[in-house]
């Protein structure tokens, strides 16, 4: 599922990052990974913020919903 319609509160772990290389490089250096944990906090007309590891990282619903995640 997209990240920006991904249950608020749960861990997921991102299963595919499908955007250009460049944000897909933005992401990683951020520690939003494929294989990673991630936890959406907020989501406000599809801009959201998310927890990864111990930062919190708002982001437009452009690059959300190109996150696919899977919900443990």
């Amino acid at each position: 599922m997209r990240l920006i319609i991904a249950p608020i509160g749960k861990d997921a772990k991102v299963v595919q990052i499908n955007t250009d290389e460049k944000t897909k490089n933005r992401l990683q250096n951020i520690g939003i990974i494929e294989g990673g944990k991630i936890v959406l906090l907020q989501s406000n007309f599809g801009d959201v913020i998310v927890k990864v590891r111990d930062c919190r990282i708002a982001m437009n619903k452009d690059v959300a919903s190109k996150i696919v995640v899977e919900v443990n």
